[in-house]
């Protein structure tokens, strides 16, 4: 037992050494389990699940004209994603310190032999084989953390197909409104023509009838046409509006549409870069951190641009919408 126990330079690990070599033959003793990082990462699991629970109660609330937890929910999401990237931080840093101390422990309980031929040539691999194996986990651990993010961006890009969604259908509800108002126009128009026709009719019945009748009638008939006139020009008002409010909304759209199509291609390309890099990453490194934090900065510009244009629909929607019903108050004469 003491040959065994001078494999050993670092003295409070002769106890503990002795007590396993008594316990267990040498050919039964059991390499030290490393400390692994998976409640770091379940951590980070559940931070992403938590994540797009977030955005999934944000796109639910944004149909609604009305939220005042827009603020509060982004605020959330901002520290959510600034949590994720202090977990994988530090659990990269983790993952340095625990190779690091890996080596140092072969160099110190490496046996002092003076022979040579295979055993020297294997006793110089054996810390060789664990570095490598150290770095083949710490590559999977990131490679799992990069297929995490994307996850996450596919799970945005599938809430901002929703936001799209979402005004398409508002678009169609501005199209029927605006038909309408289309119709609400030709009736009123048809009542103007209507009461010009009896204008002239009773225009032409002048000698058959009473002057003080004729009067009468004829300022009855102009009191309620110059009526319907001004409730005509005022729907025609209300409709121009809102023709250039749709046509603003379509332009704004279209816009948005096109920059949410392109920055999603963009992050769709960078995550099939980096992940062609983890592939090939024997060849040359890869920068997980900096690949995350520029995730990380698409998805904040793809909340501030979202924010933005559900702010310009809240100050768009806050305003009432011109009544259609005021020029059914009068019946027809």
């Amino acid at each position: 037992m003491d040959s065994r126990l001078r494999a050993f330079s670092s003295p409070e690990l002769v106890n503990a050494a002795a007590v396993a070599i008594n316990q267990n033959p040498p050919s039964t003793i059991s390499q030290p389990q490393q400390p692994s990082q998976d409640y770091s990462l379940e951590g980070i699991a559940a931070n992403v699940k938590l994540l797009l629970k977030v955005i999934r109660d944000h796109n639910e609330a944004s149909a609604r004209e009305f939220d005042d937890r827009k603020t509060q929910r982004v605020a959330g999401m901002i520290t959510i994603l600034d949590d994720i990237k202090a977990r994988l931080e530090r659990s990269q840093s983790n993952s340095k310190k625990r190779v690091a101390q890996l080596r140092r422990c072969n160099t110190d309980l490496r046996p002092n032999r003076g022979g040579g031929g295979a055993a020297g040539t294997a006793e110089k691999k054996a810390p060789e084989t664990a570095a490598m194996t150290d770095d083949k986990e710490k590559l999977k651990k990131q490679l799992s953390s990069c297929k995490a993010a994307r996850k996450s961006l596919e799970m945005l890009c599938s809430s901002l197909g929703k936001e799209k969604e979402i005004m398409v259908s508002q678009l169609a509800r501005r199209v029927s409104e605006l038909s309408e108002m289309e119709e609400l126009v030709n009736l009123l128009k048809a009542q103007n023509e209507t009461l010009t026709s009896k204008l002239q009719a009773s225009g032409g019945l002048t000698g058959e009838c009473q002057a003080g009748n004729n009067d009468s009638s004829n300022a009855v008939l102009l009191d309620r046409n110059e009526q319907l006139s001004d409730q005509l020009l005022k729907s025609l008002d209300s409709y121009r509006a809102l023709k250039r409010k749709y046509k603003g909304a379509k332009e704004e759209c279209s816009a948005l549409r096109a920059a949410v199509e392109e920055e999603t291609a963009a992050g769709l390309a960078r995550i099939r870069r980096l992940k062609q890099k983890l592939d090939n990453r024997e060849d040359e490194p890869v920068d997980i951190e900096g690949e995350i934090r520029a995730l990380e900065k698409m998805f904040v510009q793809f909340k501030v641009k979202i924010l933005k244009e559900e702010e310009k629909r809240g100050q768009h929607g806050s305003k009432p919408a011109p009544s259609s019903s005021s020029s059914h108050h009068h019946g027809r004469p």
